[in-house]
């Protein structure tokens, strides 16, 4: 046997070998030695590629590819339907015709579960081989689902001039009514709302359009004893004259009304409202409409 001896073994640095090419020396099968003059950079991506393309075609070999597509009972596509593969992360949305594609899935028997929204969930078995695409045609049946119920609540839409209606009603000047105090009233006209405040006269004649009421207060005049005074409308905030015999019933229902405010007194009437020229000095009634978006704006 023969002798070898191993040198010693030292510290080396590698210097970078510079951009030129070198010669490749191949011995053929004849024993003759050929020379190809490649970049070593080339050579060792070549090396490189060479020893990849064993193992990817390795992998490609231990998994498959399944696809398919996903329809209703009708045969209508069902996009947005998801395809998993169970025990595993693989899964898949089926596109706008219906069709999906699962990669690199394990070879031998699987299970695929199909979901949408609105249809009964599916479980499938399929089998994957090596080098073949394992084909699912997969038909879903429409199912009603039962929702759990849901209570909606929300608050009444609070309109500024109803703020302002709040904080009148909270200083507790005048006589008020609410919505909820209309609906127990049951009032076929609106001066039916008005005969509940103190000191207010509801007179009846009869105008061209049927019977017309006239709402007045009672004002005193020392000895001589009192008169009566009509009283001044606002509609949502906007000074409201009645047109001949035809007074505020021909033009406000109850039905219409959100809430009304009335002022007998002048030591009462809200400033804003406390006008000589509209004759506010013998009362004001405000009436704000259910179906009002400004206080200046009447319905």
């Amino acid at each position: 046997m023969s002798q070898f001896q191993v040198p010693s073994i030292r510290q080396v640095t590698m210097q970078p070998l510079p951009e030129r090419r070198y010669p490749l020396a191949l011995l053929t099968r004849s024993g003759c030695r050929r020379r190809w003059p490649f970049p070593l950079h080339t050579f060792a991506a070549a090396t490189a590629l060479a020893l990849a393309l064993p193992s990817a075609r390795a992998a490609a070999q231990q998994s498959g590819t399944l696809r398919g597509s996903v329809a209703s009972s009708d045969k209508n596509p069902l996009p947005n339907a998801r395809i998993s593969v169970v025990g595993t992360a693989l899964a898949a949305t089926a596109d706008s015709a219906g069709n999906f594609r699962i990669s690199v899935l394990p070879l031998g028997s699987q299970s695929v579960e199909v979901k949408l929204l609105g249809y009964g969930s599916i479980l499938l078995p399929v089998q994957i081989e090596s080098g073949r695409d394992a084909r699912l045609q997969v038909i879903l049946t429409a199912i009603a689902i039962p929702l759990q119920t849901v209570n909606v609540t929300a608050d009444t839409l609070v309109l500024p001039e109803m703020r302002r209606f709040a904080e009148r009603r909270a200083r507790g000047s005048g006589t008020f009514f609410t919505r909820d105090a209309i609906d127990h009233m049951e009032a076929r006209a609106f001066t039916d709302i008005l005969r509940r405040v103190p000191g207010m006269q509801i007179e009846s004649f009869e105008g061209s359009f049927g019977p017309t009421y006239s709402v007045q207060t009672f004002r005193s005049q020392g000895t001589n004893g009192g008169r009566s005074c009509q009283v001044q409308f606002y509609v949502n905030g906007v000074p409201f004259n009645s047109v001949g015999d035809r007074e505020i019933n021909h033009f406000i229902s109850p039905g219409e009304v959100a809430a009304v405010e009335v002022y007998t007194g002048a030591s009462q009437i809200p400033p804003e409202f406390n006008s000589s020229m509209y004759n506010a000095r013998c009362g004001v009634v405000l009436i704000w409409t259910r179906i009002s978006t400004s206080p200046s704006r009447s319905n």
